[in-house]
């Protein structure tokens, strides 16, 4: 047999084997890793992405089973509010010339709003006082890029309690490490005053951004 049928064949039988043991073989690292999914919102909040952004979401997904996840792993679900709350930068609230401002001291830690009450529920932050409330909630952990790395998708909401008024942005959280200061890129977002909902995507979002986020 020649070295390269050789080659082949162990190759199919590497396949035969992984399809076998496990029942599917997309968990290779040729085809990338799956998304953990930590909320069913994932999937409406990624389903109107544009189709660039939609090729960029892992197309196999598991399903977060808290039962498994300890609690000591810096990278658990059960980890994400603390550390939202202590290392995610609030830029991507900001738009224009103020989104390109230092980043250091402008998290939800660093940045206390008069009378604030946080509510850490694992993978949902929540932070509010007598005005508003937000939201923060994790979607799903991925490889945005494939490049090996632990990205967050999160759902972040507003809502006024004063007035009619709601916001949402889906947000990208690349290269989530212990002990930095993380940022989020915004991926789409929408406005709501009553009923008059404004929905931003594509070119749309980059104008209502006033930049242009690097996907």
């Amino acid at each position: 047999m020649s070295p390269r049928n050789s080659t082949i064949l162990h190759c199919c039988l590497l396949c035969l084997f992984m399809t076998l043991s496990t029942g599917c073989i997309r968990s290779l690292p040729m085809f990338g890793e799956p998304a953990t999914v930590v909320s069913d919102k994932y999937f409406s909040a990624t389903r109107d992405l544009p189709e660039e952004l939609q090729d960029k979401l892992p197309s196999d997904v598991i399903y977060y089973e808290p039962q498994k996840s300890s609690a000591l792993d810096y990278y658990s679900p059960k980890q994400f509010s603390k550390t939202a709350y202590n290392n995610l930068s609030l830029n991507f609230l900001w738009t224009g010339e103020q989104h390109s401002l230092p980043i250091n001291g402008t998290t939800y830690a660093a940045m206390p709003s008069s009378g604030q009450k946080t509510v850490h529920r694992g993978t949902e932050l929540t932070i509010s006082n007598e005005f508003s409330k937000e939201t923060l909630k994790l979607l799903a952990i991925l490889d945005w890029e494939n490049t090996g790395s632990k990205d967050w998708l999160v759902l972040y909401s507003f809502e006024s309690l004063v007035q009619p008024e709601t916001s949402t942005r889906l947000l990208l959280v690349r290269d989530v490490q212990p002990g930095r200061t993380l940022t989020a890129t915004v991926l789409s977002a929408s406005e709501c005053f009553g009923n008059n909902c404004q929905e931003y995507s594509g070119y749309k979002l980059s104008e209502f951004l006033e930049y242009e986020p690097a996907f």
